[in-house]
């Protein structure tokens, strides 16, 4: 059992891998040095004596695809009938409210079908086919671990059948656009919603195929999935079609350097440099490729001659400011998430970043405004709620650090960072 604890723990992290390269004080490495805690020595607060903490919230329906693209995931990489009902026994309870027992499990299993159904409808009303997304639905059910897998399996197999029983029709009239399709793939991919970035990325394959942008969303979604094999061939065929494209040959490097093939990783990285870039996107993806090959001063220098010509790449400031976070210039850092924030204010990760940053500077305030930003925006970002716990505790607010870890573990049931946090946090609480 223990073992398998560690395969859920290391599946519901793994989609999480790109996002905290970035922040490893924080969260890969360890949290910053005024945020740390060992179990040890941990830092002591006096606190006031404050109200219990309050339930957890409910999950949304964001948190509640994120943990259906997991679930399905694992389906695909052959979890068996008992890892599957452990998984879901897992995250029962983080949306069961106040219900006990039996009636809990039922609230929340109840809970999740009516999700399913709701995706499931949304699916079925797009007459665009999501052939790998229904045959992972099927396996699923397959697997009879009740009510949720029955139900993902009978929605998998609609939308099979009905692409069996469909003759192929010239392309339908839409009302969206190719380039609607791209757009709406990345606020996905950026919300963490990897089963509707798949779908729309595969909607755009149907009107562009062999369009380079499509191909690199597919590669971009997979990748960030954790399906890195079929990342490197979509981006590849992405590269086939448009050989220059920067963005395309950084994101293929950072696929091959998750695949631990170090040489065909650097051999990306360095053909991204050498090209020339000619827009804001291919400025940023370059920048990346050289703070991959460990030239952060190079990519600074990057950044603000495209930022000079681009100042409207919220992306860019974006990418700049994460070199500056990652050389410790946390003031410098903060200074180009404000820029990122200015021209996009419902960037999450900018959010995340300057939250990040200002508690590195002890400014404990203003790092809880942007955490709660962050969640406002994007409700299931696990790390945003466990560094809004750190930092809570900071100014003494134990019992809100301890909800805010709670809701980690909604998310991450068996993290034992967050549940060494909020065990440490209910101490203090006692001790008060």
């Amino acid at each position: 059992m223990m073992q398998f604890m560690q395969r859920v723990g290391k599946t519901l992290g793994r989609i999480w891998q790109q996002l905290i390269r970035l922040w490893k004080q924080w969260v890969h490495r360890s949290p910053p040095q005024s945020f740390q805690k060992k179990p040890e020595n941990r830092v002591r607060f006096q606190t006031v004596k404050g109200p219990r903490p309050q339930p957890p919230k409910p999950l949304s329906a964001a948190e509640y695809e994120f943990l259906f693209s997991e679930l399905l995931d694992g389906v695909h990489r052959g979890w068996s009938q008992a890892q599957v009902t452990q998984f879901l026994e897992e995250i029962g309870p983080a949306s069961a409210g106040n219900l006990q027992d039996s009636q809990m499990e039922r609230s929340d299993a109840d809970a999740y079908v009516r999700w399913l159904r709701q995706f499931g409808t949304r699916l079925l009303n797009s007459p665009v086919p999501n052939q790998e997304l229904a045959r992972r639905m099927v396996q699923l059910g397959a697997l009879n671990c009740g009510k949720l897998s029955a139900v993902a399996g009978e929605i998998g197999q609609k939308l099979l059948d009905r692409e069996a029983n469909t003759p192929s029709p010239a392309t339908p009239a839409s009302e969206f656009t190719l380039e609607h399709y791209l757009q709406l793939g990345q606020i996905h991919l950026d919300r963490r919603q990897y089963p509707s970035a798949l779908t729309t990325f595969e909607q755009a394959a149907t009107h562009s195929p062999h369009h380079p942008e499509v191909l690199y969303g597919l590669g971009l979604v997979c990748h960030r999935m954790g399906l890195y094999q079929e990342a490197v061939g979509h981006l590849t065929d992405a590269l086939a079609q448009k050989p220059e494209f920067v963005a395309a040959l950084t994101q293929r490097g950072l696929a091959y350097k998750a695949l631990d093939d170090l040489a065909a990783a650097t051999a990306d990285f360095e053909s991204a440099v050498a090209m020339k870039p000619n827009t804001p996107e291919e400025c940023c993806a370059r920048g990346k490729a050289l703070m991959q090959l460990k030239q952060p001063e190079a990519a600074i220098a990057a950044y603000e001659e495209a930022l000079t010509t681009h100042p409207e790449s919220h992306r860019g400031w974006y990418d700049w400011g994460n070199v500056f976070y990652d050389l410790q210039r946390y003031d410098e850092a903060i200074a180009a998430y404000d820029k990122a924030l200015d021209l996009q204010p419902d960037y999450a990760a900018a959010w995340f970043n300057r939250g990040a940053s200002l508690g590195n500077l002890h400014r404990y305030k203003e790092a809880i405004a942007a955490f709660e930003k962050l969640l406002e925006i994007q409700s299931h970002d696990y790390h945003g709620w466990l560094c809004l716990g750190q930092t809570l505790e900071r100014l003494h607010q134990i019992p809100e650090a301890i909800a805010a870890y709670e809701r980690a573990l909604q998310l991450r049931p068996d993290d034992p960072t967050a549940w060494r946090y909020r065990n440490g946090a209910l101490l203090d609480l006692k001790k008060s």
